[in-house]
């Protein structure tokens, strides 16, 4: 087994397989999405992957501010 296979497997262990299977399901269809949205736009595919990675990139940002902010318990 690789390490990244390792990786992949801890972190499906750690926050259980369905869940991680129900995420990358997400996440890969939403970046079929958005490639298959950026597939007619007249930019080149050098333009279109900086452009994904941007967006993917600032969602990252925003889920570790998320997890970084304080959360009200009840």
């Amino acid at each position: 087994m690789t390490r990244t296979e390792e990786k992949i497997e801890n972190y499906s262990n750690a926050v259980g397989i369905d869940l991680s299977q129900h995420f990358e399901l997400q996440v890969t269809r939403t970046i079929k999405d958005l490639m298959d949205s950026l597939e007619s736009r007249l930019i080149d595919d050098e333009t279109k992957v900086d452009y994904a990675t941007h967006v993917f990139a600032k969602a990252l940002d925003e889920m570790v501010d998320y997890l970084d902010s304080p959360k009200l318990l009840n």
